[in-house]
């Protein structure tokens, strides 16, 4: 690793270097509160419902790790002494107890940006927030984003000429012998995409990615050109989030949805200069239209619903602004997720462990329990302290309102409605990429509504 000492030639404790950086303290203060009180809160959460006794064989694999990471045992010099130590350390209470402390401390990865500059505005990068002690989950980790991905999914079938209004089958399917499931085993017949986000629904976003509407290919393009670096694998269980990437790169790549489908990269430190002030080095983030300005507004959109009445209501118990968001929750709750955007910033909480075997038990291992209210707290914090101002999302140029036909959406291809379809829907479309108009129904086309910038309706 190259140092700012070994890059500049400078001696830091005689020379000095002036350092500036993104961080808003202001920011960070809030994100250290928030963040505290909600993982001090967990901790006592999952210490009640975690047993050891219910996992002996991972507790001896800990320990046995621990005794040999232990510098005694290191600087045994001989196998008879090694072995002393071992067993010294196998049976030693203390030891052993603070072996499960730091297994089953529950830790938290929190970052926040301007979406619009790429600079960080504040980093909590663990449980333990003294400076500069620990691994940094923020930057340091790559876990499983869950469900907390789909959004990227939904956005690669919006580039292709979809719609929220778009339908898809909710049932089981098998593709391969891949056969994901929903959550509370819950099915029926075909429902929108917007409906299909907000809620979380596995077989609809399955489905996006067995089919031409969301390829795997086309999900990692457009995902790696949003900010996530991180190799993915073009499975369609990417539908589910079954790569493996950073808090950051998330938080990044949600960002470009609320910048016009612009992504920027992240950055931290803008400018370096001498004791003199002379500058040594300034730093200006790489950026790159993604994806359209319709789908970004479009994802947005979608992912107010989230907040509205779906997995990720809980915001609303906290923060009455405009936002919108995505949870996330890993198989068999070992990574909570919660990524979101308002008009001005996008932030990220990531809630868990740092060894992968130990996981919440039950129900509140979820991204909406285990990682939202940190997001929140925060937002709540940040928009009242600091008075920033209510804006609420804009609708990019060429989005507009449509009507569809009903019963064309119940057969799996929505269709704009004509004047004699009994029952419509209308939801947002990007008019550059309008379907057809009903063929069940005879009658005058057109149904259209035309927003203006003003927000009032038209046919």
């Amino acid at each position: 690793m190259t140092t700012l000492a070994d890059k500049y030639g400078y001696d830091l404790y005689r020379d000095g270097l002036n350092i500036y950086t993104s961080l808003d303290m202001r920011m960070q203060r809030i994100a250290n509160r928030s963040a505290k009180k909600h993982i001090t809160e967990y901790q006592t959460l999952f210490d009640k419902n975690w047993s050891w006794d219910r996992n002996k064989s991972l507790l001896s694999d800990l320990v046995d790790r621990a005794i040999k990471d232990d510098p005694r045992y290191k600087t045994a010099t001989s196998k008879e002494g090694k072995a002393k130590v071992y067993n010294r350390l196998k049976y030693n209470l203390d030891f052993i107890d603070s072996v499960k402390k730091v297994a089953q401390s529950v830790e938290v990865g929190f970052v926040v940006l301007d979406p619009k500059t790429g600079m960080i505005k504040a980093l909590v990068g663990g449980e333990n927030q003294d400076f500069g002690r620990g691994l940094n989950h923020v930057t340091g980790i790559k876990r499983q984003p869950g469900s907390s991905f789909k959004p990227f999914v939904y956005a690669t079938a919006i580039e292709n000429g979809y719609y929220p209004a778009s339908t898809v089958l909710n049932q089981q399917f098998n593709f391969n012998g891949w056969s994901p499931s929903n959550a509370g085993g819950d099915y029926s017949g075909y429902e929108t995409l917007r409906w299909g986000l907000a809620n979380s629904v596995n077989v609809i976003a399955g489905r996006l990615t067995i089919s031409d509407m969301a390829p795997p290919y086309q999900v990692v393009k457009f995902t790696q050109r949003m900010g996530i670096k991180s190799h993915m694998d073009a499975y369609p269980s990417i539908a589910l989030g079954t790569v493996e990437v950073t808090p950051l790169e998330m938080v990044s790549a949600m960002g470009t949805f609320v910048n016009s489908g612009v992504h920027i990269d992240p950055i931290s430190i803008l400018k370096i200069e001498d004791r003199n002030g002379i500058v040594l080095d300034e730093f200006v983030p790489e950026s790159v239209q993604a994806i359209s300005p319709q789908t970004s507004s479009i994802i947005v959109d979608m992912m107010t619903d989230v907040i509205n009445y779906g997995t990720g209501a809980g915001v609303r118990r906290y923060f009455q602004y405009p936002a919108a968001g995505k949870t996330g929750t890993t198989q068999k709750f070992s990574d909570a997720w919660f990524v979101g955007v308002t008009p001005d910033l996008v932030a990220g909480a990531w809630v868990g462990f740092d060894d992968h075997r130990v996981k919440f038990t039950n129900w509140y291992g979820q991204g909406g329990r285990a990682a939202l209210p940190i997001w929140a707290m925060f937002m709540e914090g940040a928009y009242k302290e600091l008075k920033l101002p209510l804006k609420y999302f804009t609708l990019a140029e060429g989005v507009e309102m449509a009507t569809f036909c009903k019963e064309s959406m119940n057969l799996g291809d929505a269709k704009l409605a004509t004047d004699a379809c009994p029952e419509t829907y209308s939801d947002l479309i990007d008019a550059s990429k309008m379907p057809g108009y009903c063929e069940i129904h005879s009658g005058r086309g057109g149904r259209i509504i035309h927003e203006n910038k003003e927000g009032d309706s038209q046919w």
